[in-house]
Formats: C-alpha cells, structure tokens, sequence
C-alpha cells in the first residue's frame, strides 16, 4: 500500500497554501507538525478529495485518485478539525446514519457500530445523546465514525484540539489501535500528539514540507544544539531572551534556569541537554509563535 503525493500545490488568488510538496507514505502513523497556518488543512483537505489541487498529483498504489473516484473515498476515512454531527442524535443512531451513508448494510452496520463504541469506551453511553457529550466524547464519536468502512487511510486533523490531558492521551491511545495495515497521518500542533505514537514526522512550515524522519532521526540533528543554562543577571537574561531561542524559562529566588537552543554554547554555565520534538518544534517556528 503506498499513498504518493507529488509536487502538490494548492493556490488561492495571491496565496499559495501549499507549495510544491512531495511525499511517499506507506503503512504507519505520520505526525503532521506544523504551527497554525501552515497548510495542513488545506493538505487533509486535497488528500480526501474534498478539494482539487491547483497543480500536482495524488496516487494510491500508483493511480491517480482522480481516476479512482469512488472506489479511493471508500478506503478513506476522515476526522475534520471541525468534527460535524447532529446534536440531537444519539450516538449510536448517529453511527448507524454515518454507516448507511457509506454504504454498510444494516446487519454489518449494527456490528460494527456495537464493536467501535466499545472500543471507543462508548458503549454505556449509546443511547445518550451527542449534545450531552464531553468535547473528548465528541472525538470519540469522530473517530468511531472515521474508522465505520475500516478505512486504508485515515486522516485526523488537528484531533485532540480543546481536549484535557488526559483526554488527549487516551485519544492516542485510540489512534494508535486503529492504525494496524493502515497509513494514518495526524496533523496537529501540539507536540505531545505525536511524540509517542508517529512512526515518521513531517515538519510543515509555511505550505513546505521543511523535515521528514523519524523521531530519533529529526533529533539527531539536535544533538549538542540544546543547552541548560543559569542565568543570575537580569541584563544577562535580557540579551539570552533577545538573541536565543529559549523553550523554557524557569525562575528561582535569586537566578532564572533557561533551556536553549542554540548551535553555540550560550553563555559559560551552559551544559548540553537532550534534545526533544518540543525543542525542535520552537526552534522552526519560534517566529510564528511570537507573531
């Protein structure tokens, strides 16, 4: 199985929001990493069909989807950023419609919807209705219907937005058990998505592909760019601050621990750290997040 994405660009009047960009992707989960406005929406957006490239190509296993039609939206399957579903439904009747819209017959629908809300922790719950529904429970209704037709591919954008902590991590947790024989890519800004779970990272800036690897790959080129220094002087901090990009500022009583990533040794108490995505995230898109 292999998903080939190649020189796709996608123009609107003056803006381009995703320039030229090619890859090759086969079973495994890929993070999509990026600040907000990079263009991975608008990539998730032409990788289901849902909008046409200005310029460029989609292929499953060698075909251009264009020409596939149908048949390449029945192994997809697709979470939006802004999941939509009927308030009034109940969950399990909102399942049996999204079933039906994507053509299951009635007896493999009830199946399947019984088997994915369980394994989404639903199962108690199936007779409530979505309106009453925690914003994670919502997500697991969004998955649940991502993956009724046990999708090749699955698309998660930006799932885990507005979740808790822990509602984030059993999220992954849900991710990662539906990604068997499958390429699942997640685009998201927040680096503890991924962090654990992608098998390869894509790092999108601007509607380029900037870095791709895998985890241990991406940080190896950190190793010895990142740096734990202590600062006593406020004049010392302020030209850190100014001419570095700091990830973590920590104050004490009388001196402030800073973490740094810099390719040069900041200042003469700084030891070298391990370097982690959070690390290398900042460190691309620092500009942005000032902005």
């Amino acid at each position: 199985m292999e998903l080939t994405i190649d020189r796709l660009t996608k123009q609107y009047k003056n803006k381009i929001a995703v320039d030229r960009f090619s890859i090759n992707l086969k079973e495994g989960i890929y993070g999509l990493l990026g600040a907000n406005g990079a263009g991975k929406t608008t990539l998730m957006r032409m990788l289901c069909d849902i909008q046409k490239p200005t310029s460029g190509q989609i292929k499953y296993n060698g075909k251009d989807i264009k020409d596939l039609g149908e048949n390449y939206r029945e192994i997809l399957g697709y979470l939006p950023q802004d999941f939509g579903y009927y308030p009034d439904f109940t969950a399990y009747d909102f399942l049996m419609y999204v079933s039906a819209l994507k053509g299951l017959t009635k007896e493999t629908a009830k199946m399947r919807v019984n088997e994915l809300l369980k394994t989404v922790g639903l199962e108690n719950e199936k007779k409530q209705k979505i309106k009453t529904f925690s914003g994670g429970m919502k997500q697991r209704i969004g998955i649940a219907q991502a993956v009724l037709n046990n999708p090749k591919i699955l698309i998660l954008d930006e799932p885990t937005a507005g979740l808790d902590p822990k509602e984030r991590i059993n999220f992954r947790k849900l991710i990662s058990s539906f990604s068997r024989d499958k390429i699942v890519i997640l685009s998201t800004h927040i680096v503890s998505d991924i962090e654990y779970i992608a098998d390869e990272i894509i790092v999108m800036k601007s509607g380029n592909k900037l870095l791709e690897g895998t985890p241990e790959e991406l940080l190896n080129e950190f190793k010895n760019k990142v740096w734990k220094c202590i600062v006593y002087d406020k004049n010392e901090l302020e030209i850190l601050s100014k001419n570095y990009c700091i990830v973590n500022m920590h104050q004490e009583n009388n001196h402030t621990e800073l973490r740094i990533v810099s390719n040069t040794k900041p200042n003469s108490n700084a030891t070298n750290a391990l370097p982690n995505l959070e690390d290398l995230y900042l460190a691309y898109f620092q500009d942005s997040e000032r902005r």
